[in-house]
């Protein structure tokens, strides 16, 4: 490999261990290779990094993001969480259970995962702790329920994948949920086991006719938030709309939600809303360019191609292969978010998860548990971190109950959704006809 390119990858190494902020990291790493490489007129990267963003695709993620915004501040976290308080909350640890469930839905909404930490986790860290959770453990809990909104569609992560890779997007939407489901359901399992011993309180016992017209009530004010991923899916595998354009709808669904219907937000609100969306959106479009300069120039230098060779090196068994594209995914997922890591990864596996038999729709779920895995896998868990400062804990309070989710609830689900095609592939087959 050019030693140039071995420097570049060790500087971008360095510059992520050290915090430097991701877009940066990128930008570094493709400035030194302009500076130092042999390529002639560096003009054509510039290009490529700009006919990069000019795609239609990359419109939907930023539109998902305000419209995860306006429906976080307009008041839909919190119903959401009356009305799965009102139906399971009552269990002995119910209000984990809870948590986990509003945040999937919750992502079902925003397809950011630290949107569903800012969201839900305001709302249901200082109700937990009221009825005797632990608050590291709240904090905690959050986090890893809120990789669930990478799983669960709309994902921002998938919608990147399917750009990266020309992997149809609506396929890769489906491709996660099983994972999903299965990881939902064991956080809901280690949920109840890490809580028996907490003095958790009870609410009042109550008839059940009660608990069916509070149930009842709660589900007509948390109606309107409901229905909005209801019709960005409906609308996009209804064959109504692109993701794009139901991405937009979900927009100008969310507003008049937020401002009428819920009345928490008004348009000053919106107008913050608006700028904080765009902020993030600025941030990643960065990230984005950068990262394509360097993506096309390590595809010039033939670093996929290399790290295919590299793999074969060691063998040739799809079933080593594979373990070692997770190894490589898990500790990319450990020094950078999911968009990076998808934007980094994705194309450098791609040829050795072919080279293993792998469809693109199947690699779509491993690097998604892979990389959502890596969001609340130390040193750097950024999800962690932000979770934490929501939670107003110490990252040492949310580790012992963080690990316990990672090697036992997201391990478990990306060693299956690896080794088990089916988990991936039933969905995508079934809606979409695909084989």
């Amino acid at each position: 490999m050019n030693p140039l390119i071995i420097m570049d990858a060790g500087l971008l190494t360095l510059l992520l261990i050290i915090g430097v902020p991701v877009p940066f990291c990128f930008a570094g790493a493709a400035l030194l290779l302009m500076m130092f490489g042999d390529f002639g007129s560096t003009s054509f990267l510039v290009g490529a990094g700009f006919n990069k963003l000019n795609s239609i695709v990359l419109i939907a993620i930023p539109l998902y993001i305000l419209a995860g915004g306006i429906m976080g501040a307009g008041g839909i976290a919190t119903r959401l969480v009356d009305l799965a308080d009102s139906i399971i909350g009552r269990l002995r640890g119910g209000l984990g259970l809870v948590l986990i469930v509003t945040t999937a839905v919750f992502g079902a909404i925003s397809g950011m995962a630290s949107s569903a930490v800012a969201a839900i986790g305001t709302v249901m860290i200082p109700r937990m702790v009221e009825r005797g959770f632990d608050r590291g453990y709240a904090a905690a809990l959050v986090a890893a329920s809120s990789v669930l909104a990478l799983l669960i569609p709309p994902s921002a992560s998938m919608i990147l994948y399917g750009w990266v890779t020309g992997t149809s997007i609506l396929a890769c939407f489906l491709a996660p949920i099983v994972p999903g489901l299965i990881l939902l359901t064991l956080l809901g399992f280690w949920n109840l086991i890490l809580t028996r011993r907490m003095p958790l309180k009870q609410p009042e016992p109550a008839p059940m006719r009660a608990i069916v017209g509070e149930t009842f009530i709660r589900t007509k004010k948390a109606a309107a938030g409901l229905m909005m991923p209801l019709i960005i899916l409906g609308f996009i595998y209804g064959g109504i709309t692109t993701p794009t354009e139901a991405a937009a709808v979900a927009v100008v669904y969310a507003i008049p939600v937020a401002i009428y219907v819920y009345r928490e937000m008004n348009w000053s609100g919106l107008g913050q809303v608006l700028w904080r969306a765009g902020q993030t959106s600025g941030v990643l479009m960065i990230m984005i360019f950068f990262a394509s300069m360097l993506g096309r120039i390590w595809t010039l230098e033939n670093v996929p191609q290399e790290i295919l060779e590299s793999f074969l090196s060691v063998s040739e068994n799809p079933i080593v292969l594979l373990l070692l594209a997770n190894l490589f995914l898990m500790i990319i997922g450990m020094f950078m978010e999911d968009v990076s890591g998808i934007l980094l990864a994705a194309p450098l596996l791609l040829p050795v998860m072919k080279q293993a038999g792998v469809d693109p729709i199947h690699f779509s779920a491993i690097i998604a548990t892979n990389l959502g895995m890596g969001l609340i896998t130390p040193p750097t868990a950024p999800l962690l971190y932000f979770a934490a400062l929501i939670g107003k804990t110490s990252l040492s309070g949310m580790l012992k109950p963080a690990l316990v989710f990672v090697f036992f609830a997201y391990l478990p689900v990306v060693l299956l959704t690896t080794f088990i095609p089916a988990l991936s592939m039933w969905l995508p087959s079934l809606v979409l006809g695909l084989n």
